[in-house]
């Protein structure tokens, strides 16, 4: 796939709401970082370090590790190389880990033997969140929520959480997805990639 420029992806403003950051922020991001297997310099800022499997992942976990970093960051909450902090994070999604998973069916549709390992790796929306959660130090709870309203959805579990764990230092929250875009039947282009990201950190 190749890198989208400025208006290469459509960017869902839906999830923000009344985020006075939305402008900004999406002017400062174009989202190409999801289709390289080298991160720029800015990317390698919020993350500390590339991940080591950032080659083989998919491009929701990318997407969810570096926004995850950028909201860690700002807040002042992104710990150093091995320091771990007892939060969790809490993902709402509308369609998961769909692209990987349509991807390995793909692969496997011809022989099963044949199937990608590396695409099955990425068949949960789970484990986009691990990997940020890993990444990130973070050893509270971590999972998510399918839901049409994935940023309601993340936050009300992680306020229960919060409720119910007083060692919790705090959680993040986000809605996230990502959508390939589609080509028709005679291969041209469809609809651009969809791209929903909003993540927070929730307090007590």
């Amino acid at each position: 796939m190749e890198p989208p420029g400025e208006t290469g992806a459509v960017l869902d403003r839906s999830l923000f709401g009344n985020d006075i950051r939305s402008d900004f922020w999406f002017k400062l991001n174009n989202f190409s970082y999801l289709y390289s297997n080298e991160p720029s310099f800015g990317i390698v800022e919020i993350l500390g370090e590339v991940p080591r499997r950032w080659g083989r992942m998919d491009h929701l976990s990318r997407l969810v590790v570096v926004e995850t970093g950028r909201v860690l960051r700002e807040e002042g909450l992104a710990g150093g190389r091995g320091v771990k902090v007892k939060a969790g994070l809490i993902g709402g999604t509308r369609y998961g880990s769909l692209e990987t998973d349509l991807l390995y069916a793909e692969t496997a549709a011809g022989d099963p033997l044949l199937a990608s390992p590396l695409l099955f790796s990425y068949t949960l929306p789970n484990i986009s969140l691990a990997e940020a959660a890993s990444h990130f130090g973070l050893t509270g709870p971590v999972y998510s929520v399918f839901s049409e309203n994935p940023l309601s959805a993340a936050e009300e579990e992680a306020l229960r959480w919060l409720a119910d764990d007083p060692e919790l230092a705090f959680m993040v929250a986000g809605g996230f997805d990502f959508r390939a875009g589609e080509k028709d039947a005679h291969g041209q282009e469809g609809p651009a990639d969809t791209i929903e990201v909003n993540i927070k950190v929730v307090r007590k």
